[in-house]
């Protein structure tokens, strides 16, 4: 569908099987692309019972599923909130593949269950904000530092949330951070236009990953008697009733509007940031 035909691309967050990082490496190799990437870890955050049982090894299998699809895949260990770190990330993969054409920063957090806002602990506060903004900050400008020294352009894909528009009672700390992520996808569209790099902002809204899995998972737990599983399935019953399509978002359903948003079919767009929810939110 889109030609990315000699693009490099370099995705954080793709650790996960379930992730919308790894669906969104496979889509892009899927369009042409070589992918570089990223994640606190090679096996990620977390590993599920499932996934030791299916032998999942995070980046190195998603790193092993994109060259299947013949593409050049690189997995590399950073934390995205460590300067130090995104800086010697960016070189490995410009080592590597000598370019970024496209930089997705899908590395994210959710934080601790939902919690009143005047109960939230400096350290949740400082690692969802340090993850969610200041990592698709100091990954944005590390990657549109050599961009405009090559001189070609770029697309950059920054991962927002419907919750960056509309606040959630409970998510102080996510919210906050996403609704930055749509203020420096704007500040930073304006001021790479110059340059032909193109900034924009995926929005999803209930996508059925492990962050949800865990989510429902959490708040269930402290329901006794409860087991994670039926948490689990009140929990997407209720999501379901606010989607006027009826649906819970799978990762690949962002990851054709990320596709989009890399490719040249995009080219008339930046500083956008656009919803991807079923219909939750329709509003700008």
């Amino acid at each position: 569908m889109y030609d990315l035909s000699g693009k490099i691309a370099l995705v954080t967050g793709a650790a996960g099987k379930r992730g919308m990082g790894h669906a969104v490496a496979l889509s892009l190799a899927q369009q042409g692309a070589d992918v570089a990437v990223s994640d606190i870890s090679l096996y990620g955050v977390r590993q599920t019972e499932d996934d030791r049982i299916e032998e999942w090894q995070g980046l190195k299998s998603t790193e092993a599923e994109i060259r299947a699809l013949g593409q050049k895949g690189l997995a590399i260990e950073a934390d995205v909130s460590s300067s130090k770190q995104v800086t010697e990330m960016v070189k490995q993969c410009i080592t590597e593949f000598g370019k970024i054409d496209i930089l997705v920063n899908n590395a994210g957090l959710v934080g601790p269950r939902p919690v009143p806002a005047i109960e939230v602990s400096d350290e949740d506060w400082n690692r969802v904000l340090a993850v969610n903004l200041t990592g698709t900050y100091l990954c944005s400008k590390a990657v549109a530092k050599s961009m405009i020294e090559r001189g070609q352009g770029g697309k950059i894909v920054n991962f927002a949330s419907i919750a960056g528009k509309a606040a959630r009672p409970g998510l102080l700390s996510y919210c906050v951070s996403k609704f930055g992520v749509v203020g420096l996808t704007q500040v930073l569209a304006l001021e790479l236009a110059q340059y032909r790099i193109h900034v924009n902002a995926v929005c999803p809204g209930i996508i059925g990953t492990e962050l949800l899995t865990e989510g429902a998972s959490i708040r269930g737990d402290a329901r006794s008697g409860i087991s994670l599983e039926e948490a689990a399935a009140k929990s997407f019953a209720r999501f379901l009733k606010d989607i006027p399509l009826g649906l819970i978002g799978q990762p690949e359903d962002v990851a054709k509007v990320v596709v989009f948003l890399a490719s040249s079919e995009s080219d008339y767009m930046t500083g956008q940031s656009i919803n991807v929810s079923g219909g939750l939110l329709m509003c700008h």
